[in-house]
């Protein structure tokens, strides 16, 4: 199996309504972030720099057709200011109309061919813990290390976010490897506690997905029998859908990873405020 993951699909098509009204005119991906050294960059150039640092060399950003001129505009500006910590190939694929998660990930099939890659959410930005690599790294060298049709970065949360995010039982496998036994997104409390508690950690806390996925040709086969032949206003094709199929199909070769870092979700006015206060924290 070819366990090398060269290339990265970047979703950035939703509709951002928690953002809104400033959503409607600036894309999320565009929200500015103060980093290191001072540089004001928006959300994209810290998700397309994150994706660099695993060693990915060619991102597709899945965009929504009134966004797409602003974004191209600013990676060809970020290209022409030689600002070196991109990806060395950046195209773009417009989902026309917003038709969920898992049909933006499934536009981006031609573009990903028939090897692994890295899938990342378009409005969070990651930060590892001191001291250690990149989260993309972490779940990128976790891939390499056992395979498989699956692995998902995750990171602990409380009963408190249980209802913004999809949560994974696991199996330990090896270090911070796990086999995954179960997932249901946006579970409450009582079904986390009898179905998602995951060995070695604390009471109550709870395996996560935090934004950064890798997966096989395998997972475009379970998104294929979600599309309809005609997609319907308001119908939505979700990833989530895809990954329990997935996980049916390969119950052995469906793994996760805890990522030692931290998701900051930028596309919550909360979520935001916090991600400028976690950047401005590391200088």
């Amino acid at each position: 199996m070819n366990r090398t993951i060269d290339k990265a699909v970047i979703t950035v098509a939703g509709l951002g309504k928690r953002m809104r009204p400033l959503s409607d005119v600036v894309p999320k991906a565009m929200l500015p972030l103060v980093g290191r050294r001072g540089r004001v960059l928006p959300v994209l150039h810290h998700i397309l720099a994150e994706a660099a640092s695993a060693g990915i060399g060619q991102a597709a950003i899945v965009v929504s057709p009134n966004h797409e001129r602003m974004l191209r505009e600013y990676v060809q500006a970020a290209g022409e200011a030689n600002l070196s910590d991109l990806p060395n190939q950046i195209e773009f694929i417009v989902q026309a109309q917003p038709l969920g998660f898992g049909h933006a990930v499934w536009l981006a099939r031609g573009f990903v061919g028939g090897g692994p890659f890295m899938l990342m959410l378009g409005d969070h930005v990651h930060l590892p813990d001191d001291g250690q690599g990149s989260c993309t790294e972490q779940v990128a060298e976790a891939f390499a290390s056992v395979g498989g049709a699956a692995m998902v970065g995750m990171q602990p949360v409380g009963p408190d976010e249980l209802p913004r995010v999809g949560v994974a039982a696991g199996a330990p496998v090896q270090g911070d490897i796990y086999r995954c036994t179960d997932f249901v997104e946006k579970p409450d409390l009582a079904t986390a506690r009898s179905r998602l508690a995951t060995p070695g950690l604390e009471t109550d806390r709870f395996l996560a997905h935090n934004g950064i996925y890798v997966f096989t040709q395998e997972i475009f086969d379970c998104l294929e029998g979600l599309i309809p032949d005609e997609c319907k206003p308001g119908r939505e094709v979700q990833l989530a859908d895809a990954q329990l199929s997935l996980l049916k199909g390969h119950p052995q070769d469906y793994y996760l990873v805890r990522v030692r870092g931290r998701a900051y979700d930028v596309g919550t006015p909360a979520g935001y405020a916090a991600t400028l206060a976690a950047l401005s924290g590391r200088g």
